[in-house]
């Protein structure tokens, strides 16, 4: 996988062709496109260039891929990831508010032990079926 980098967008004031109309800026290197489409965050910037004064820019970071004189620059996906540990950790914590509820209310920890062991395998399940179900029914416009 490519790393992030930083990239500025200007328009190519000396364009040539439909080939050359925007110009993609990363660590000191120039790159001539036709055409660019963003899915990343983007802000606008400007910096002072000594002969040329105040400079006006779109600036992204994301990874870039150029086909036919295109860029494309898109945001790094780690949804996935986020996803895996999200849920990995929320299941933690509910097992732990189970362990620890049963005991207060008088089990022994062994027995909120095996209640938390127990819905550690059954919830996830569960779960599962219940987003399946939303998936499949339950349709929202």
């Amino acid at each position: 996988m490519s790393k992030e980098k930083t990239y500025q967008i200007r328009y190519n004031t000396k364009s040539s062709s439909d080939k050359d109309t925007w110009r993609l800026i990363c660590e000191n290197e120039e790159i001539l496109v036709s055409n660019i489409f963003i899915k990343s965050k983007v802000i606008t910037t400007k910096d002072f260039i000594e002969e040329l004064g105040w400079k006006y820019h779109v600036t992204c970071i994301g990874v870039l891929k150029i086909e036919n004189g295109v860029a494309y620059i898109n945001e790094v996906d780690n949804s996935t990831k986020r996803h895996i540990l999200k849920t990995i950790s929320y299941r933690i914590l509910g097992t732990s508010v189970t362990v620890i509820g049963a005991y207060c209310f008088g089990l022994s920890i062994e027995m909120s032990s095996l209640l938390g062991m127990s819905e550690l395998l059954i919830k996830p399940l569960i779960y599962f079926l219940h987003e399946r179900f939303w998936f499949r029914f339950i349709k929202i416009k």
